[in-house]
């Protein structure tokens, strides 16, 4: 393709060009480390840096044209034939990469996901059902990306950025997938990096206290309903809503009104899909769903209240299909696990160890919600919060697990730049303490308990933090262990070094197996 096919095509009106737009473009990059010969780059501007500062190695690469929106002398400085000059680069990104990969999502059914938990469970649900249906179903989440099936790709985020995007989606349509189900987070969606993808269904779970640190509340909100607005033509779009959520009204109100609705609840009877009845326990979930074409039972491994929502999700997407019941139902009971999603570490031993994702305030509270409902002894949580991000959460996370765990120990969670200390001193106020009162503690290594009669430690070395969780276990107690899930790395100050919360724990059950073979109590380790 030639870049003057390339902007006819997207329709992207430059403010002037240089050089020869005959030119072909063989790929598109907007990271400069990964720029080939005969790519176009364009000159994106970040958060946190600008495109155009690495215009001489997208040049050394072999870029044979750029798109900038910054005044460039292309014979003193770059050695590629083209310049197309923009507005702005940050919008023309998406059109210019769906126009390279020749729009592939207007050939396959694509749904996409909004909230603020649930997003990740429920795409592999419904990944799930639509594979039960008969079609080859790709997925781009914060787990993974899927061509189809299980042709998987490890995903660094939520939302692939727009290039990313276009490129899976058209290997997706080269590969004969015929659906994809997506995340949209609020980032991906404020950044416009999906906003050549053309969708069938928005699904929206909750919306709850994230991401501060990127939007304000109602700039959050609104990046989440970016989403909705699209949705506008009756005949193919359709809206799924869970209208317990009290920002429901909201979303449903997006785009037009003529579009089709399916709502799911737990608590509204009124939703068109919800439970008559449920059980809960520590092996399984079985519902039985009321929807508008009849009652489905389903028998799930994905375990507590939260994931029933995370169902209902699913089942309202195939009833807004129009997809068969027992489709449903098969393609539901085929999700076990979703990696680092309440995820349970089965080494044989007496208690239950769980991994999750949760990582603000009201997936936590959820979760241990969740965790209570199956009846533990005694809950034994792990918790930390990231660095470089929403300050106002950390002592709330606190607060949460001391009042819903008879156990707590804070830990570190990729602090990044800052001082772990810090972060657990915030962290600390959520149950009145600081840094000094918990150091002065640890001097009379006594550590009181809380007025609620829960323990409370601080371990800032993980690995160490679950180690202890594990082996304070004891028959039928639950250790829960938050903020990672899938995550398979820890950041502090510039080092990104490997680690899984689920090896760790599998670890920790071994070590812990020897040394109650070896007779020593370790009830008491922290």
């Amino acid at each position: 393709m030639s870049l003057a096919e390339l902007l006819d095509e997207c329709k992207v009106v430059p403010v002037y060009v240089y050089g020869d737009l005959e030119v072909e473009i063989t790929g598109i990059q907007h990271d400069s480390r990964v720029v080939s010969a005969g790519d176009l780059f364009v000159c994106r501007v970040g958060r946190r840096t600008d495109g155009h500062l690495y215009l001489s190695e997208a040049d050394k690469r072999g870029a044979v044209a750029v798109v900038a929106s910054n005044e460039i002398d292309i014979e003193d400085t770059l050695g590629c034939k083209a310049l197309v000059i923009v507005e702005d680069t940050n919008l023309v990104l998406p059109a210019l990469a769906a126009s390279f990969y020749r729009y592939p999502s207007k050939n396959m059914a694509v749904i996409w996901i909004t909230g603020t938990n649930g997003k990740t469970t429920t795409s592999y649900l419904i990944k799930g059902m639509y594979e039960a249906v008969g079609l080859r179903t790709g997925m781009l989440s914060s787990v993974a990306y899927y061509i189809h099936g299980d042709n998987k790709l490890e995903s660094p985020n939520t939302t692939p950025d727009a290039v990313l995007v276009q490129n899976l989606m058209a290997k997706m349509l080269h590969n004969g997938t015929e659906a994809v189900v997506m995340e949209a987070s609020s980032h991906g969606l404020a950044l416009g990096r999906c906003n050549e993808v053309d969708f069938d269904i928005a699904v929206f779970t909750n919306l709850t206290r994230d991401h501060l640190d990127f939007h304000g509340t109602e700039e959050y909100r609104d990046a989440k309903a970016k989403l909705f607005a699209r949705m506008v033509d009756p005949e193919r779009h359709r809206k799924v809503v869970n209208i317990d959520d009290p920002h429901a009204p909201f979303f449903l109100a997006q785009g037009n009104p003529e579009v089709p609705v399916v709502t799911f609840a737990m608590e509204n009877k009124n939703a068109n899909v919800h439970p008559l009845k449920f059980e809960l326990s520590i092996f399984k979930t079985q519902v039985l769903v009321n929807t508008p074409h009849g009652i489905l039972e389903i028998s799930s491994g994905l375990l507590g209240r939260h994931n029933i929502y995370n169902i209902l999700a699913a089942v309202a997407v195939g009833i807004a299909v129009g997809a068969p019941l027992e489709d449903i139902v098969r393609g539901i009971e085929k999700v076990d696990a979703v990696p680092g999603r309440c995820e349970l570490i089965d080494e044989e031993q007496a208690f239950g160890v769980i991994v999750d994702y949760a990582h603000t305030p009201d997936a936590l509270s959820r979760l241990l919600d969740s965790v209570r409902e199956l009846a533990p002894k005694r809950i034994i949580t792990v918790i930390g919060c990231p660095g470089e991000s929403d300050r106002g959460k950390r002592p709330m996370m606190a607060k949460i697990s001391s009042d819903k765990s008879e156990v707590t120990i804070l830990t570190s969670d990729n602090p990044k730049s800052e001082d772990p200390l810090d972060i657990l001193d915030d962290m600390l106020a959520g149950v009145g303490w600081t840094m000094q009162d918990y150091l002065k503690y640890g001097e009379n290594d006594y550590y009181p308990l809380l007025p609620n009669g829960h323990r409370f430690f601080l371990h800032d070395i993980r690995r160490v933090a679950v180690c202890c969780a594990v082996a304070m276990g004891e028959e039928g107690d639950m250790v829960e262990i938050s903020g990672k899930g899938h995550e398979t790395y820890h950041i502090e100050g510039d080092k990104k070094e490997f680690f899984d919360d689920r090896e760790k724990c599998r670890e920790a059950l071994q070590y812990v197996d020897e040394l109650h073979q070896a007779g020593i109590d370790t009830s008491e380790f922290p």
